[in-house]
């Protein structure tokens, strides 16, 4: 199945998704003078894990609510290339995402940032079944070339 189009509108929308997302995921990752983090200390959670929390009150374009981000960091015997390309690629996605449940991905939308093919926002999908029910996710994805 193919890539499907989407209008310059969604482009847009989808554009800017990926860069509020992108920007939370790096404000949550790295120290921030400009939000408060409180380390969330769980139970079964190891050392090499960091788990933060902070209130999201009246962030623009942002709901209220609790903001949750946790890292690790893990040492692979791979070129970072190798790596990149093993992660973005959505046929592999089952081998390390635990969210697709060990299902196939499949990439519904593909836009293209800038010149290089890996500078990319995407839309994919998951169908997991469990039971006698199928829970259909959507994710998006924001990659950038590793240059």
């Amino acid at each position: 199945m193919g890539v499907a189009a989407i209008s310059s509108g969604g482009r847009r929308s989808m554009l800017k998704l990926a860069q509020r997302m992108t920007n939370n995921f790096c404000a949550g990752v790295c120290a921030s003078t400009v939000h408060k983090w409180n380390k969330l200390n769980a139970g079964n959670v190891g050392e090499d894990v960091r788990v933060m929390t902070r209130k999201s009150v009246d962030d623009p374009g942002e709901p209220p609510g609790i903001v949750l981000s946790a890292a690790t960091s893990v040492w692979l015997p791979v070129s970072a290339q190798r790596l990149f390309d093993f992660l973005r690629d959505e046929r592999l996605r089952s081998e390390w995402d635990i969210l697709s449940n060990g299902g196939p991905m499949q990439e519904m939308a593909h836009i293209a940032k800038g010149q290089d093919h890996a500078n990319c926002v995407s839309l994919l999908r998951a169908s997991v079944r469990v039971h006698t029910y199928t829970y259909t996710y959507t994710y998006i994805e924001c990659t950038l070339p590793l240059s």
